[in-house]
């Protein structure tokens, strides 16, 4: 359909100027190529005589991602009136290999930490697309922000490219106070959270997090180590501590494991750990393409999580715990940008008798934000999320969020509840300092009635 509006588009210009309009005839290739380049540039034929170009842009770009970053696809035409005759000519040059990537700008990394953040391996074929990536994932890290765009130089006697990247070291470490007040049931919360990241320059990473509200305390923390034996693994040891002071119940869980990254975008964890009524397993997994660390204005994060728990006191309680959550920014006009959350779990089997702190705690920031946080304990959840953000480069963010879900009530109250959350968010950053502010409301919650957050973070 667009061939064909292409074509009398071109027509048309051409009757207009009182000329007429040149199309391919017949292709003849010059010099060494193959039966894969003939089939890249045969839709060239019977089109526009200009509409090789795209076709010869995407045939380079395929061979550039291949090593050959000097390839060429020249094209001429031969004859006279409307049919021609287009003569192609491939130069490929040699091919070329990444050597050890580079950091022009002070990052506060170790330069062979660097070179394993990037996601470059030294001897593989260089790919512009593989460092396009390769700058988004720096971005996303959080680490560095991006002084100047990335350098290539050639080292003609070993046919090596090399990278260098202008990165500079990031205050992207921080620690954040969030104070919530709930009118309904004048509720006040606290919650801080500590999150060091590339310790050292070493790309160790420490987290901590603390809360403590009316009925429950709730504290968790995790630390990376890189690399594990100069592999590609990580090592990660995490735990938590819930406290219930409603019906007296408290869990302690520790957990080790080990994670990876796979290409750019994914990564993958396997976890074993004990708690104090049972084992555990897990498998994670999750997908990032986000444009940058702080206010993200595009690309996606997918994360799962399977979870299986076994050795209990009664061994037909062993259950598999599952969740799935999805968030999308997308770039709308100016700096409007919509985001699209989604998020899922359950519990399997659905007769399984399960401890309260084996449940899924919801409320807060990360689920229903109309609720106290983690004031909800369910068997199973779902929720989607649209907002409407507009955001002033990195210093500036407002929000209005609209959030449907449902859940799955705790007896007495058996059976699906359904949620509507909605609100407003406000984040300001000055320099290494921010400051969050938010309210959400929930259906049937009168409008004085809301869950009312402040929080204070800083970045060092």
């Amino acid at each position: 359909m667009w061939k064909i509006v292409y074509i009398l588009l071109l027509v048309a210009f051409a009757l207009a100027k009182g000329g007429e309009v040149c199309s391919v005839d017949s292709i003849a290739w010059v010099g060494e190529h193959d039966a894969f380049d003939e089939s890249q540039m045969a839709p060239a034929r019977d089109n526009p005589c200009d509409a090789w170009k795209p076709l010869a842009a995407k045939l380079e770009r395929y061979y550039e991602d291949k090593g050959f970053v000097a390839v060429r696809v020249l094209g001429n035409l031969r004859g006279e009136g409307p049919s021609r005759l287009l003569e192609l000519r491939l130069e490929r040059g040699p091919g070329y290999v990444w050597a050890a990537p580079e950091n022009l700008d002070n990052g506060g990394t170790k330069a062979e930490v660097f070179r394993k953040l990037s996601g470059l391996e030294e001897g593989d074929p260089v790919s512009l697309s593989d460092l396009e990536r390769s700058e988004r994932k720096l971005a996303r890290l959080g680490y560095y922000e991006m002084t100047a765009p990335t350098k290539l130089f050639r080292d003609a006697s070993r046919n090596r490219i090399i990278p260098a990247f202008s990165m500079r070291r990031a205050n992207v470490s921080r620690a954040e106070g969030l104070l919530t007040y709930s009118s309904e049931d004048n509720v006040w919360e606290g919650l801080v959270d500590v999150e060091l990241y590339n310790i050292a320059g070493t790309a160790r990473d420490l987290m901590l997090e603390g809360f403590s509200g009316e009925d429950s305390r709730h504290l968790t923390g995790s630390y990376k180590e890189p690399w594990i034996f100069g592999t590609s693994w990580n090592a990660v040891v995490r735990g938590s501590f819930d406290e219930d002071s409603e019906i007296s119940e408290k869990t302690a869980v520790g957990e080790l494991g080990v994670t990876r990254d796979i290409g750019f975008d994914f990564m993958l964890g396997v976890f074993l750990g004990i708690s104090n009524d049972g084992k555990l397993s897990s498998f994670e997994m999750s997908y990032v393409s986000l444009d940058r660390f702080i206010l993200p204005r595009s690309g996606w994060r997918m994360d799962g999580t399977l979870v299986w728990k076994m050795d209990r006191p009664d061994s037909l309680d062993n259950f598999l715990k599952a969740n799935a959550r999805m968030v999308a920014y997308m770039p709308l006009y100016g700096n409007f940008i919509s985001r699209f959350t989604g998020a899922a779990g359950g519990v399997f089997p659905t007769d399984a008798t399960l401890g309260r702190m084996d449940l899924f705690a919801l409320g807060g920031l990360e689920s229903f934000k109309g609720m106290q946080y983690r004031m909800l304990r369910s068997r199973s959840f779902g929720f989607s999320e649209f907002a409407l953000l507009w955001q002033d480069g990195y210093d500036l963010s407002v929000e209005v969020f609209y959030q449907p879900g449902l859940y799955r009530r705790m007896n007495p109250g058996h059976g699906w509840a359904r949620e509507q959350n909605y609100g407003l968010g406000f984040t300001q950053y000055r320099g290494n300092w921010s400051i969050n502010l938010y309210y959400a409301l929930r259906n049937g919650c009168n409008y004085l009635d809301g869950i009312l957050g402040f929080g204070v973070k800083t970045l060092f």
